[in-house]
């Protein structure tokens, strides 16, 4: 039996990206939840075939603790899924104004950081790592408290104050990663649609450092999709950087940049994959 790892309960965008991926595999398939993105990471390092993580969103760009754990795990990306996202507030009280505290999951506060900013500094604001979570926690919290969990989570009538569609941009979208073994057989990648993602590593810090590596890949005539940096977590100042290419790993051009690129720093591909559209 093929088995897939989420972000749980049942319901949450991470399943639904599960349940849409899981019509693509042949068998019996079953989906796997786990109440944070590390246990998803450690569940397919231990046996699950395919791990679901959400990425990216329209307003606070990547998630740093997925970048992160990329970086250490031998987990590549295989797929990658958008999904439309709209949020709700929930509370115990029937009006925002007598709220104490409210719990927004950490990929989601961004997304609805200006409603968060019209509930004023009165109004603790308290981060959780998953939608479950932050609802989790309303419901265990004594006194007067809120959560923002997807709209789909709730519908009028089911909590004393039920406010929809407060995300900043009404057309947010979310970037989820289908992650695998390096073991486990992924689709092959070749299409003008690929997309390859990497990140590079230098010990030799200097000026002009980000310009050598990007030149590789304009020297190739290769479209960047993506950049971002990550602390090395070494010493102050010294960073990796997460690039997202336009091709495939298998590419001629491709394969001469992380060629000329792996002269001079150290090189982990994350994987290849179709671009969601």
């Amino acid at each position: 039996m093929t088995t897939i790892a989420t972000l749980g309960p049942a319901g949450t965008f991470s399943d639904q990206v599960a349940k849409d991926f899981r019509r693509l595999l042949p068998g019996e398939v079953s989906i796997s939840y786990g109440n944070s993105i590390h246990k998803v990471f450690t569940a397919v390092s231990e046996g699950c075939d395919y791990g679901i993580v959400p990425f990216e969103n329209l307003s606070e760009g990547f998630i740093p603790l997925v970048i992160d754990l990329l970086l250490t795990s031998q987990l590549k990306i295989v797929a990658e899924r958008l999904v439309p996202v709209s949020y709700t507030c929930i509370a115990t009280v029937a009006d925002l104004h007598e709220l104490d505290r409210i719990f927004v999951p950490f990929a989601t506060r961004g997304q609805c950081s200006e409603f968060l900013d019209r509930l004023g500094d009165s109004v603790e604001v308290i981060s959780t790592e998953t939608d479950t979570l932050a609802l989790a926690r309303m419901s265990n919290s004594p006194g007067r408290s809120g959560a923002i969990v997807p709209a789909h989570f709730v519908k009028p009538g089911d909590f004393p104050l039920v406010q929809e569609g407060i995300n900043d941009n009404p057309g947010a979208c979310t970037r989820y990663l289908v992650l695998a073994r390096e073991s486990t057989p992924a689709p092959g990648c070749t299409s003008p649609g690929c997309k390859t993602s990497l990140v590079v590593f230098s010990d030799d810090d200097h000026p002009g450092l980000l310009e050598r590596i990007l030149s590789c890949f304009s020297r190739q005539h290769i479209n960047l999709l993506a950049i971002a940096s990550r602390p090395a977590r070494e010493q102050f100042g010294r960073h990796s950087f997460l690039l997202v290419l336009a091709g495939s790993s298998g590419d001629l051009r491709v394969g001469k940049a992380l060629e000329e690129l792996e002269r001079f720093a150290r090189v982990k591909v994350l994987g290849c994959c179709e671009r969601a559209v």
